[in-house]
């Protein structure tokens, strides 16, 4: 019943939309409240959110949740804590019920119900910002309701791309009526990455371009102390994201060549969807690598898998920042990553990491049988990315960025 009444009403959305330009909606707006949507599982976004109010503790946050978040009376408060008037919009209290809700408007009526919600969220609070990190989950769902005749049209809206989200998905069809639809309403477009002003600009955008961005701000606290030398370390943490952007069967196809080479590592895959753990488990029971999944652990204690690693391998289609090059570089495991990403801004290649193509295999080969045998070369880019990240992924930098956007 309520699949078919949010259906019911949006139609009924889709009627009222006259051909109104926005500056004729202009009300007043409460300058103190900021509307963030996004993944508000995603530890990037969770980042963004507790440096918001940090930063900016007397405005009140809306978070409406982008993905299908299974809130606890623990995660609520996570979100909420160190700003009381943080409100995260919710169908049902229960957290499980939630999740079952957002599952089943999803498969019978796609996002429609997300922006059904979403104007219903934005007109109850009018906020002065609207933020939306990340397009496909986020800004998309604005597309379907920017000219409804009740959102308000002078507020300031901000979208911050994550990864794929110009550099590849640009040049896809499903997404470039999409794409070019957000840069009719948007104000702020923030990329990890300056040459995504170029797809931008290719698709129509003309408005405000920020970058670099990074949605993890920057680094705040001095990683843990690393307690073995990269040199000493036997472990090997590979990225295992293989649908749409990841390139997980790559790395492992490198890996499929080594082992040999590889006797003395154990391997471990984290985020590994079935069609990568079938692969893990061939190379293991037939080529007898030593090598396993990782199964769903804290964040905190993944940070302690990459102090434990020699070398971290991440391999996309194309990326931003990748969290998992960041927290390799500051754990003292050795970064391969693809080049297609921001990695060339933090990477001199042979220096304190590789940047590599991910479909040259041969070059891969060789260059992870120089980071398993060089052990002056992984030592020394240690202490080089402490170097780096100080200077490239600074906190006060990253936190001023983040403030000035809502100033």
């Amino acid at each position: 019943m309520l699949a078919l009444h949010i259906n019911k009403v949006f139609k009924n959305f889709k009627a009222e939309i006259p051909n109104l330009n926005r500056s004729q909606r202009n009300v007043t707006l409460n300058q103190d409240t900021i509307l963030l949507v996004g993944m508000a599982e995603s530890p990037h976004f969770q980042k963004w959110l507790n440096v918001l109010k940090q930063e900016l503790p007397d405005k009140n946050i809306l978070v409406f949740p982008s993905d299908r978040p299974r809130f606890n009376k623990k995660k609520l408060n996570a979100l909420k804590k160190g700003n009381k008037s943080t409100r995260i919009f919710q169908l049902l209290p229960n957290g499980q019920l939630n999740f079952m809700a957002y599952y089943f408007l999803d498969i019978v009526i796609g996002i429609r119900w997300r922006a059904y919600f979403l104007a219903k969220f934005i007109i109850a609070y009018k906020p002065a910002i609207n933020h939306f990190h990340e397009m496909q989950h986020g800004a998309y769902i604005f597309n379907l309701i920017a000219d409804y005749r009740k959102i308000p049209s002078n507020s300031r809206n901000i979208i911050s791309t994550w990864g794929s989200d110009l550099t590849l998905y640009s040049w896809v069809d499903g997404h470039q009526t999409q794409i070019r639809s957000c840069f009719n309403w948007v104000d702020i477009l923030t990329a990890e990455k300056e040459v995504e002003l170029e797809d931008a600009k290719r698709l129509g955008f003309k408005g405000e371009f920020r970058a670099p961005i990074y949605i993890t701000i920057g680094q705040n606290l001095p990683s843990k102390l690393a307690k073995l030398k990269t040199s000493s370390r036997k472990l090997i943490l590979v990225k295992g994201h293989q649908l749409d952007t990841g390139l997980a069967l790559n790395a492992l196809s490198v890996i499929s060549k080594m082992e040999n080479q590889l006797k003395n590592f154990e391997i471990i895959v984290y985020s590994a969807p079935e069609s990568v753990q079938i692969q893990i488990d061939i190379l293991r029971n037939k080529n007898k690598i030593s090598i396993k999944t990782l199964k769903k652990i804290s964040h905190n204690e993944m940070l302690d898998l990459f102090l434990q690693a020699r070398i971290a391998i991440s391999l996309a289609v194309s990326d931003g920042l990748p969290g998992a090059l960041v927290e390799a570089m500051q754990a003292g495991a050795f970064p391969i990553q693809s080049d297609n990403s921001a990695a060339d801004k933090f990477i001199v290649h042979g220096k304190n990491g590789f940047v590599v193509n991910p479909w040259n295999l041969e070059l891969m080969q060789d260059l992870l049988q120089k980071a398993i045998t060089d052990d002056e070369l992984v030592d020394n880019a240690y202490e080089l990315n402490k170097v780096v990240l100080k200077q490239k992924y600074n906190y006060s930098e990253g936190s001023a960025k983040l403030r000035s956007l809502y100033l």
